[in-house]
């Protein structure tokens, strides 16, 4: 399925959800698996996120999954990465693999050096928490990634592009706070973050994910 066959259903479900029909997210979901699916449970939960509200209960809400896709959302909606704090999660959940794992292959994947590592994490930190320009991030980041995760580029690429159209807005992110204990992966993550200098000068590192789609090393 291409990613015109997704947005195809997503506007299906937000046609049948605005004229008032049942509109159920899982009848929509049941058509498509893997990768797809992934993409369009993010798709149609911003859409939710954005879309008149409805009766809430909070102590149900408190209980279900759908607190974690609420604050995954919320950093998608206010971030500056499109829908990659919802879609890499997922995809990494899908792999079976850690955080940390994902950014140990990334290092071999893009050739940096031990002491890179903690940029690379960084990096990848802020991708899920999409407080990193998509735009910045090169081809050949989002081509190792996809290798390592299991989907196209191209899919990453497009998940990376503003939903909806909103324009991005990276300060917003930080608004959205997770709720209760500190996920242990996010915390291993920062304190590898932690061991790189602020005031490390730039190199290829920077370049490949901040430098645009077609950076490559000096």
């Amino acid at each position: 399925m291409t990613m015109a066959d997704v947005d195809k259903l997503l506007q299906e479900f937000i046609a049948e959800d605005r004229a008032g029909g049942a509109a159920d997210p899982l009848a929509y979901l049941a058509r498509v698996d893997g990768t797809d699916r992934a993409e369009l449970e993010a798709l149609i939960d911003g859409y939710l996120a954005r879309a008149p509200r409805r009766a809430f209960d909070r102590e149900e809400f408190v209980r279900s999954p759908a607190r974690g896709v609420a604050e995954e959302l919320g950093r998608a909606l206010g971030g500056a990465s499109g829908t990659w704090p919802a879609l890499l999660p997922r995809l990494r959940h899908r792999a079976q693999m850690r955080r940390t794992e994902v950014v140990a292959h990334l290092v071999d994947e893009l050739g940096a050096r031990p002491e890179q590592a903690a940029k690379v994490a960084g990096y990848y930190h802020q991708m899920e928490h999409g407080t990193l320009p998509a735009a910045g991030v090169s081809d050949r980041v989002l081509e190792a990634l996809a290798r390592i995760v299991g989907v196209t580029a191209e899919r990453l690429r497009e998940a990376g592009r503003s939903i909806g159209g909103l324009p991005p807005a990276p300060a917003a992110a930080a608004s959205f706070t997770r709720v209760g204990a500190p996920d242990p992966q996010y915390v291993e993550a920062e304190a590898l973050m932690a061991g790189a200098p602020a005031d490390e000068p730039r190199d290829e590192i920077d370049a490949m994910f901040t430098g645009g789609a077609s950076a490559r090393e000096p």
